[in-house]
């Protein structure tokens, strides 16, 4: 019973990686932006180089179109 734990383990992992792999490269080639649009990608960044990761913040961040400035109110 415990072989069957461990194979479940060693097999499902890997599995588990890949469709949730596929899964998010399937929702960036449809347009789906989100927060995290890297997906793994993003993830293993911010970890493994986390001055890459902060450059993509900030150049996505200087990028972004400001909110437009709410219209003066009208004088009487």
């Amino acid at each position: 019973m415990d072989i069957l734990a461990v194979l479940a383990a060693v097999l499902g992992a890997p599995a588990l990686m890949g469709a949730l792999w596929y899964w998010i490269a399937r929702e960036n080639k449809r347009g789906v932006r989100r927060a995290a649009a890297g997906g793994l990608l993003g993830i293993a960044d911010e970890v493994f180089r986390p001055a890459t990761h902060q450059a993509h913040q900030v150049r996505k961040i200087e990028h972004e179109l400001p909110a437009p400035a709410p219209a003066p109110k009208p004088k009487r």
